[in-house]
């Protein structure tokens, strides 16, 4: 029997397996059994790679755009075409009419896509972590310089913002949950909804969606009048706390209590608990990604780490390491000329994930002696998405006329999604590199078959934030003619005339290049696991001023406020009709047997799930004259899906939770068919990417309380 240990990437969780293989049969189970981390998708790993509808194939669409008429091509004839086409834009409009829009979870390789842009000269990378932690790393960065780890293992305060975890949803956070718990740890919950995290809590905020920055202004203003602070921290390492006083004294708990719906002793009394706790811990958690207050929000959650004294205690910011060859350092940043930075989408309008906010931070990595500009989460350097959709559009600063989509369904991945479609129709030149035919496959020219988790080998971790590098081994062979992402990128440097750059044969002499300066080849690191290497800033912070800012200086310095506020979200949609569109909408409910967009294939998980459900109070479904169970038409001002009603006593009335990442696989292909009814479904076409809608310094959009809907059966 052979034994193989590897990452799963079904979801965000990245739970470690371990595969037990004799001849065709295999068995998944948790790779510490003292830690059995595993849901049930990771055990279904050949009924996915085996699928009838896997892209195993190089195709290209011999129709117009979006009339999803594919040819099978040889692997050769995809890239030489790819790269002609590319170099005709590029040709026509500069390298700036380039973008790619990527999810390096999903298949490894760190900052080689970078890499290739940055030889190529365009700045115009997005991915789907600007809505997902990779936005929060950039926010943690503005105050301490880096991102930071919960210490789940000695936590003894864990407060959660919408979390909730089960053995389907980020199991092995689940499992430090429980842990936690058992051993007597305080768990505070923020969500509107009772969900089964939250009864577990000992204290359930169910503020008003959206208002999560208010309710932290409010335990601010009572940590710092009551002296609850660390002073200590505060007066040796922090800047700003002056002008922070002064900013929270604008939030006391009775405006707050207001503000998010709840008692204002539950906010006295939850900010002492945070405050007199010993190693609390603020894990991360997506709804502070997708708010009109998301800077706010998330730098709340800096500052009361920092204040009370949690920081490098039960709270980690490890900061830039040296040892192996980094992902940043592999993207070679230097290689794009300070020209071609300039010409980043957003770097006027959203710049705080831009390279202009990258450039803030060059003396404090001087002063560190960092050789190498940080990309942390991969959302260090990056454009912003409505403007870059824009450009695509033709309604940009110069237009945008090809994109590659990495193991990303781009489409479905952010709001507006009516303008992203019609972005893509306008283009000369689309790629994506898949598995399944999703609504962005439907749209482009070529689709690249790559492979899966399973069936590559894979140096991880793919974002840099702490100083590791670890091993994820496959243990089944490719489908079909499946190539992993690194086959793809160097066949289109080779063809483009900058081959030098990428000049390791294959994956592996790459990674063994990555892995040189710490004496280890990737064979001798499949043996052992994983390899540390050398923070070089551990305990310090790599900021401007070398301290925790609780005052900003890269948001001042971007134009932005330095300190955090609460601003009431606008709809100006519903202006002087808000009886026609009574309730508050939260999207993004993520259902345990799928992830994002991806899984609705899987027959068995698909059973659990059939159907897309919204959640609403049944007393609010009684006025409608919505029963459970029947498909209803959920409309905002700027748009409308077809959902299922699910009625459900924990939806806060006057709210209604629609799901994300909603198509039908099974439906008709193509623009005129609605994409296999991701037109009918997700969530993207009931938020729009204007301004008035998006975090000002991030470019965030707020899905998640702000914008009003409303509800009918449909006919």
């Amino acid at each position: 029997m052979e034994t193989k240990y590897a990452t799963c990437v079904f979801c965000d969780g990245q739970c470690a397996v371990k595969a037990e293989i004799e001849g065709d049969r295999m068995r998944v189970l948790p790779a510490n059994p003292d830690f059995p981390a595993l849901c049930s998708k990771a055990t279904m790993i050949d009924e996915y790679r085996l699928h009838p509808d896997r892209v195993t194939v190089p195709l290209k669409n011999v129709g117009a755009r979006g009339e999803a008429q594919w040819q099978e091509v040889t692997w050769d004839q995809a890239l030489d075409e790819i790269a002609e086409r590319l170099q005709a834009v590029m040709d026509a409009h500069g390298p700036e009419a380039v973008a790619f829009a990527e999810m390096p979870l999903n298949m490894g390789f760190g900052g080689i896509t970078r890499r290739f842009m940055n030889c190529l000269g365009t700045p115009n990378y997005t991915a789907p972590t600007q809505l997902c932690m990779g936005n929060t790393a950039q926010v943690n960065r503005a105050t301490y310089g880096w991102f930071v780890s919960s210490g789940w293992a000695q936590a003894d305060c864990i407060v959660y913002f919408g979390q909730d975890r089960d053995g389907e949803r980020w199991p092995h956070e689940y499992l430090a949950l429980n842990a936690a718990l058992e051993r007597g740890a305080v768990l505070i919950e923020v969500d509107p909804r009772e969900t089964a995290t939250a009864k577990r809590a000992d204290y359930h905020l169910r503020i008003r969606y959206g208002t999560d920055a208010a309710l932290m202004l409010g335990w601010i203003n009572v940590i710092i009048a009551e002296g609850l602070y660390d002073r200590a921290f505060v007066e040796n390492s922090c800047i700003g706390f002056d002008e922070l006083a002064e900013r929270v004294a604008e939030y006391p708990p009775e405006r707050v209590a207001e503000l998010c719906g709840i008692d204002a002793e539950l906010v006295r009394e939850t900010a002492r608990v945070y405050a007199r706790a010993q190693a609390a811990i603020i894990p991360w958690g997506v709804v502070g990604d997708m708010q009109r207050n998301s800077t706010s929000m998330v730098r709340c959650q800096c500052i009361l780490r920092a204040i009370c004294g949690f920081l490098n205690k039960s709270e980690t910011v490890f900061g830039p390491s040296l040892g192996g060859v980094t992902n940043a350092q592999l993207a070679a940043f230097d290689l794009l000329p300070p020209e071609k930075r300039a010409l980043q989408l957003g770097v006027d309008t959203h710049p705080l994930l831009t390279f202009k906010a990258s450039n803030l931070y060059r003396s404090a990595l001087e002063r560190e002696g960092v050789p190498y500009e940080p990309d942390i989460l991969g959302e260090s350097c990056a454009c912003d998405p409505a403007t870059l959709f824009a450009a695509m559009r033709g309604e940009g600063p110069y237009p945008v006329k090809a994109v590659f989509c990495v193991a990303n369904n781009t489409v479905m991945s952010y709001a507006n999604q009516p303008g992203i479609v019609d972005a893509f129709m306008n283009q000369d030149l689309v790629v994506a590199f898949e598995h399944w035919m999703t609504p962005t496959a439907q749209l482009s020219d070529y689709v690249l078959p790559g492979d899966m988790w399973a069936e590559r080998d894979v140096l991880g971790p793919q974002f840099d934030v702490a100083p590791v590098f670890s091993c994820s081994q496959a243990f089944r062979e490719p489908v079909g003619e499946c190539k992993n992402w690194y086959y793809v990128v160097k066949g289109l440097a080779d063809r483009l005339g900058f081959a030098e750059h990428f000049p390791w044969a294959d994956e592996h002499e790459l990674y063994d290049f990555r892995l040189a300066p710490l004496g280890l080849t990737w064979d001798e690191l499949a043996k052992q696991g994983r390899a540390t290497t050398k923070p070089v800033a551990l305990g310090r912070f790599v900021t401007p001023s070398g301290k925790v800012e609780l005052a900003s200086s890269v948001l001042a310095d971007l134009g932005f406020d330095p300190l955090p506020s609460y601003e009431e979200p606008a709809d100006p949609g519903r202006e002087g009709r808000a009886d026609a569109f009574p309730y508050t909408i939260f999207a993004g409910f993520r259902e345990r047997p799928s992830y994002n967009t991806n899984l609705h294939q899987m027959e068995a998980l698909r059973a659990r799930q059939p159907e897309p459900q919204f959640f609403i109070n049944p007393a609010d479904a009684a006025g409608e004259g919505v029963v459970d169970g029947v498909w209803c038409v959920v409309e905002t001002a700027y748009g409308q899906v077809e959902l299922l009603s699910k009625l459900d006593e924990a939806q806060p009335a006057g709210t209604l939770r629609v799901p994300h990442g909603w198509w039908k696989p099974e439906t008709a292909q193509g623009v005129a068919a609605g994409l296999s009814s991701a037109n009918l479904h997700n969530d993207g076409m009931l938020f729009p990417d204007a301004d008035w809608n998006l975090d000002p310094a991030q470019g965030v959009p707020n899905l998640r309380g702000g914008i009003h809907a409303r509800v009918r059966v449909k006919e």
